[in-house]
């Protein structure tokens, strides 16, 4: 077993004893299902493969800023975290094994039982029972993988009046069951000591656009008729009138007409020059709103939320339409048909890149999937709307790459405006924990995007609410999803010149490299910026999406577990990308 810890990832054997402590380490953890800020500064525990039945819990990273525990974990086999799981972690918040719950040599504060979503506070000789919430409990992805990463907040009180967390010293332990593996084993323990040292802040992102020329797509999950609600219908009016957005695809409108969304978009967000919005709305739920004419209207997948429109944008600005798909994809555990509508599109899109069949695009026709994918299932659903491997071929035919440049499309992941976390779902006293349910999904070869995020207005400093006209309870009164907004650049499509996208050339160090490389560049402008690592052969090992601010710029890449060879390293900043080799050595 190892403990893995320093910048340049050494490695000491250990056998645990409970005076010995590993010191912990500040770092600004982003949850978003990316890993690529998990660097080799964090403390690890490597658990190896271990002789035992069922799923083997083979390694964990654990760190903090000054308001959450940070854990990353890795286990043999692909499971959805919160569901039909026998996974399972301790968390002696108070190092003391002699209060909580007894297991393994340390005395447990806290239980998550990941699989049957419960958690368990001990406190003296009584148990509770809060939920995720009562933890600031996130984590992600919400679909199947073999490793995830998570946060707990410090501050909390899991009863309401006693702390987790009792000075800097915890313990931490991982088991697959009862009987089933255990991260460390019986007999060692895994400590950590937080690190108080401050993490570098997080820069909030400024919600409004950058240029006029660029094309603001948004979706929000109105949670079952919210547009209609007198109650509810003030919060979503001032959310809109400070993003702006050009083309927005609703979701849960079940009863609420497409004239109905008009007259309410129409005296939301008015259009210059007595202008109405245009509406589509073409099966219960789903209304897409765009400020420029619909020019084509299908029903991708008949009985289920999955509807496309052609939106023809302005001649003065853009060369090219865009397709834009409004999908509501089906909830929990109807897996079978989820991935059925996942099937659908992917062939509705390969069908609009081939002449004949039900949609001819001209080439090059940007896409983009937005909507409630509710990816809580088997990632293969996820992987069908990327890549488009269909499932189903048997129903709608063999499947194929998605993007125009025969590669996979674009999962655009965005952080919130004011925090480093990426869910758009949350709901207070749930069984699951927030959730990345609302996605935006596009042809990245021909449509890049300079920014994107999701707002959550409750946790806004009052400067940025006053600044753009918002109420703190403006998102969560109005709805349990959050808006997602992403601002795609089009100068590649149209030539239009108000957008500057200068290439940023940046710099690899160190180089050859075993562990840990920084990317280091000057950013033209504050921007959400697309990196890339990819074999030589243009193989793609890892995309991954993070903000930065204009100025000198760092990113850092964790390639322990990369062979040893030469790749190449990719930044993408609005549509203008730089390419670096690296060199890895073992």
């Amino acid at each position: 077993m190892k403990i893995i810890h320093s910048a340049w990832l050494a490695i000491v054997i250990l056998a645990f004893s409970p005076f010995h402590f590993i010191a912990g380490q500040s770092l600004p953890i982003a949850i978003d299902g990316s890993f690529s800020d998990w660097t080799s500064e964090a403390v690890s525990f490597e658990d190896g493969v271990d002789a035992t039945t069922g799923n083997d819990l083979l390694r964990m990273s654990v760190a903090n800023d000054e308001d959450y525990l940070y854990i990353r974990f890795e286990v043999s086999d692909e499971v959805v975290l919160t569901d039909n799981n026998d996974l399972t972690l301790f968390i002696d918040g108070d190092h003391n094994q002699l209060t909580g719950k007894v297991i393994n040599g340390i005395g447990a504060e806290l239980e998550i039982r990941f699989g049957d979503r419960d958690v368990i506070f001990y406190h003296g000789n009584s148990q509770s029972y809060p939920d995720f919430s009562d933890i600031k409990f996130h984590s992600l992805p919400t679909y199947s993988q073999k490793r995830f990463e998570m946060a707990i907040g410090r501050d909390v009180k899991p009863d309401g009046v006693f702390s987790l967390f009792i000075g800097n010293q915890i313990r931490l332990f991982f088991q697959n069951g009862t009987s089933g593996d255990k991260m460390p084993n019986a007999g060692q323990s895994f400590n950590f000591n937080f690190d108080n040292d401050p993490t570098p802040p997080y820069i909030p992102i400024d919600i409004q656009k950058s240029s006029p020329n660029l094309l603001r797509l948004m979706t929000w999950n109105t949670l079952s008729d919210g547009l209609l609600d007198i109650v509810r219908k003030p919060h979503f009016q001032r959310v809109l009138a400070a993003l702006q957005p050009d083309i927005i695809t609703f979701n849960e409108c079940w009863d609420m007409t497409a004239a109905q969304c008009t007259s309410f978009m129409n005296a939301a967000l008015p259009l210059p020059n007595g202008q109405s919005w245009y509406a589509a709305r073409l099966v219960s739920g789903n209304i897409t709103m765009s400020r420029y004419p619909i020019l084509q209207n299908w029903v991708i997948y008949p009985g289920h939320r999955l509807v496309a429109s052609l939106i023809n944008l302005p001649d003065s600005q853009f060369n090219k339409d865009i397709l834009v798909v409004n999908g509501h994809l089906r909830c929990c555990d109807a897996n079978s048909e989820r991935q059925l509508e996942a099937d659908a599109f992917a062939s509705f899109i390969l069908d609009a890149k081939s002449p004949g069949g039900v949609i001819d695009l001209p080439e090059n026709t940007p896409f983009v999937l937005s909507g409630d994918m509710n990816l809580v299932g088997w990632e293969q659903q996820y992987l069908t709307l990327t890549t488009g491997s269909i499932v189903n071929t048997n129903v709608f035919g063999n499947g194929g790459l998605l993007d125009w440049a025969n590669g996979p499309a674009l999962d655009v992941v965005s952080l919130q405006a004011d925090q480093r976390m990426a869910f758009t779902w949350q709901e207070a006293g749930s069984q699951y924990p927030p959730s990345r349910l609302d996605y935006h999904i596009c042809s990245g070869s021909v449509l890049k995007y300079q920014k994107a995020f999701t707002l959550q207005t409750e946790i806004m400093s009052q400067a940025r609410l006053n600044a753009y006209g918002l109420y703190a309870n403006d998102t969560g009164g109005a709805s349990d999803h959050l808006p997602k907004v992403t601002d795609f650049v089009v100068t590649e499509l149209t030539g239009a010149k108000s957008v500057d996208s200068p290439k940023p050339s940046f710099n690899i160090y160190p180089n050859p490299a075993e562990t840990t490389v920084s990317l280091e560049w000057v950013n033209p402008f504050a921007a959400t910026i697309g990196f890339s690592l990819e074999s030589m052969d243009g193989k793609l090992i890892q995309r991954w999406t993070n903000w930065h601010s204009a100025g000198k710029a760092v990113e850092l890449i964790d390639i322990t577990r990369l062979e040893a060879g030469t790749y190449m390293v990719k930044i993408n900043t609005a549509g203008a990308i730089s390419t670096a080799i690296l060199v890895c050595v073992k």
